[in-house]
């Protein structure tokens, strides 16, 4: 009877030690493989650092790699307007036979433009005239000046020698008409048409002047 006892207390001892075995082989797998999905977490974010850091630059790097846009080129300019059939010559040569004193043709700014300048001095003033051209063969601004040394004779000054110069010869030209414009006109700021060029007149104190140039189209 006490052998059967015996035995019975040593299988159930055998029984609760397998149980035991079996629970810690049960806890080291759980704690194995969370410790492999751990390892493999922190092996997944270390890859993904290591992408994140091997990934080149989108937006900037590419907007830095294209080439630059070609430069739009500039409109071409406008060709000068030249007064038709009026030279330098025809301005210049008449001014020399009223004892003008004309300089030789200068280049002026960055398209080269050729001006003469036309000088004259007397006892009642100063005389000057400016013939701006493309080049040497037309005319597109004649720009003549009066100054008075009395400027209470200005306007009559101004009518005889800018009335000479409104008479100016070109294609279409209307000479009479325009030195009558002028001599009503002097001491005042106004603009007039004749042939299809602008005559432009202005002044303050006892200078006057009288423009003529070309009209666009």
């Amino acid at each position: 009877m006490k052998s059967t006892i015996a035995m019975a207390i040593l299988v159930t001892m055998l029984v609760s030690l397998a149980a035991c075995d079996i629970e810690r082989s049960s806890e080291r797998a759980t704690q194995g493989k969370a410790g492999k999905e751990s390892s493999s977490q922190e092996s997944g974010r270390s890859q993904t650092k290591q992408d994140k850091a091997k990934k080149p630059q989108t937006v900037k790097g590419e907007v830095a790699k294209k080439p630059s846009q070609k430069q739009q080129e500039p409109e071409p300019k406008p060709a000068p307007r030249n007064i038709p059939g009026l030279t330098p010559q025809d301005v210049y040569l008449n001014l020399e036979n009223r004892g003008f004193k004309c300089s030789e043709p200068e280049l002026m700014g960055p398209d080269n433009e050729v001006r003469w300048t036309c000088e004259k001095q007397d006892v009642q003033g100063e005389y000057l005239v400016e013939i701006n051209s493309s080049d040497a063969n037309s005319v597109r601004l004649v720009e003549a000046r009066v100054i008075s040394h009395d400027p209470a004779r200005a306007d009559a000054l101004a009518k005889d020698f800018l009335g000479y110069v409104a008479r100016v010869s070109y294609e279409g030209a209307q000479p009479e008409e325009a030195k009558a414009w002028v001599e009503q006109n002097v001491g005042s700021k106004v603009s007039a048409e004749f042939g299809g060029v602008s005559y432009t007149l202005g002044g303050k104190a006892g200078s006057r002047f009288l423009k003529l140039e070309k009209l666009e189209g």
